[in-house]
């Protein structure tokens, strides 16, 4: 289990609502981290880390040097990943397994991504070129993901109704 976190478009001081991130400190109690987007002011993700996988890269959010434009804060796990790696030979750069939903969002966007993955997963996906913001959680939300947008285009995600 662990904790994702992320802010879209508050005009509000980032680092007061930053510390919101903390109240799901419970749910990865290995390591944490907040980032911002470059280039995008107002932009947060915040993780709580329990290391399962790969300790050296996988702290989140995820960004491999193929994908620049890319940003993925993921919690859950993704059975198929390594078959898909194999079937469209991907070239990993972590051993995460979450790092298949980068490969499969540039190869064919993000529905047939989601239709893809088989686990249980949520996710908060990034594309900066595209200039999109996209949740994807699996279909029964073991992994919960909850959101909140206001009219004026704030939009707030984490792992707890929090």
């Amino acid at each position: 289990m662990c904790g994702i976190w992320a802010l879209f478009g508050s005009d509000d001081c980032l680092s007061v609502q930053c510390l919101s991130a903390m109240k799901i400190a419970h749910r990865g109690p290995d390591a944490f981290r907040f980032e911002n987007v470059n280039g995008y002011t107002n932009c947060c993700f915040g993780f709580h880390r329990l290391a399962v996988v790969d300790p050296l890269f996988g702290m989140q959010p995820i960004r491999v040097k193929k994908y620049p434009y890319l940003w993925l804060c993921y919690n859950g796990e993704i059975y198929n990943h390594k078959k898909m790696q194999q079937h469209f030979e991907f070239e990993y750069q972590t051993k995460v397994d979450g790092e298949i939903i980068l490969h499969l969002y540039d190869k064919g966007g993000i529905e047939q991504t989601i239709c893809m993955l088989d686990g249980v997963f949520a996710f908060v996906l990034l594309d900066t070129a595209n200039k999109k913001v996209f949740l994807g959680r699996d279909t029964y939300g073991v992994r919960p993901l909850f959101k909140a947008m206001t009219e004026d285009g704030f939009l707030a995600v984490c792992s707890e109704a929090k």
